[in-house]
């Protein structure tokens, strides 16, 4: 895995539908970062990423500043994820992918992991060498509202979304209009992320997304079950296994006895370094 060296920090670039993060192992290396040197990393001029990860466990060493997640399960691991804004964020489906694959790429004979974030522990099952499961838990359905001639079913699975499912395909000019109108609005003191949803058929919708403190992304994990998980209980689809697809790729939902599980793939892009004189 990656060793720490004298002033350069070692991360993974990954990525899941397009959707890309830049990973950080702190059970190898540990520093602190700031929401600024979040925000030059996230940069697009410099490495670019929607999300930033650090990978953290009840094994690494022990920085007061590090709050260690106790545990006798050595397949327990803990994440913290941030958005390009340097926000922190809840749940994020395709990075627990992305660093679920790593971790079973270190423990090839396992099939199982756990790992936690703010929004709870995910269950994460190996499917093949390049497709993982994710039971991301139960939804929180919110209560529903009306803007700007557009009906939003909100719901929570670990962090806020605020759907809109539509007849045809948003133009690019009420995208970004609506879009960032909606993450900031004030029924969402945290924001929120957006979702403009397509029925095309029971077991096919067409998303795209506008993610809180981020932007558009070419696909999101969590908010591909929030999107089935409202088409389902408000009668939308008859199906709860359906295929949501995004720009970047697809993702298959299955709604199981009111959980959510989310199966897809990752790609591991490649591993840098970081000089810490970026940040002058």
């Amino acid at each position: 895995m990656i060793a720490k060296t004298k002033n350069n920090w070692q991360f993974y670039k990954m990525s899941a539908l397009g959707n890309d993060f830049v990973i950080f192992d702190f059970r190898k290396q540990y520093f602190k970062i700031s929401p600024r040197q979040i925000q030059i990393i996230a940069d697009r001029k410099n490495i670019g990423c929607d999300q930033l990860i650090i990978i953290k466990s009840s094994e690494q060493p022990n920085h007061p500043e590090l709050p260690l997640f106790k545990t006798n399960d050595q397949l327990f691991y803990e994440i913290d994820i941030y958005n390009r804004d340097g926000s922190k964020a809840e749940a994020c489906g395709n990075a627990t992918r992305c660093v679920a694959g790593l971790l079973f790429e270190e423990n090839p004979t396992h099939k199982k992991i756990k790992i936690k974030t703010l929004a709870g522990i995910l269950d994460c099952n190996k499917i093949s060498d390049k497709e993982i499961s994710i039971n991301m838990g139960k939804i929180i359905f919110l209560e529903n509202f009306f803007y700007a001639n557009y009906n939003f079913y909100c719901a929570n699975i670990g962090n806020p979304h605020a759907i809109s499912f539509i007849n045809e395909a948003i133009s690019n000019e009420e995208f970004f209009r609506i879009g960032p109108q909606v993450e900031n609005h004030q029924n969402f003191p945290k924001k929120t992320n957006v979702e403009f949803a397509q029925i095309l058929s029971d077991d096919l919708i067409v998303v795209r997304v506008w993610e809180r403190g981020v932007g558009e992304t070419s696909a999101c994990g969590s908010g591909a079950c929030a999107v089935v998980a409202c088409a389902v209980k408000n009668n939308l689809v008859k199906s709860q296994q359906v295929t949501v697809k995004f720009t970047g790729g697809k993702l298959k939902i299955n709604c199981i006895d009111g959980e959510i599980i989310m199966t897809g793939d990752y790609n591991k892009i490649f591993k840098g370094t970081i000089d810490e004189e970026l940040f002058l």
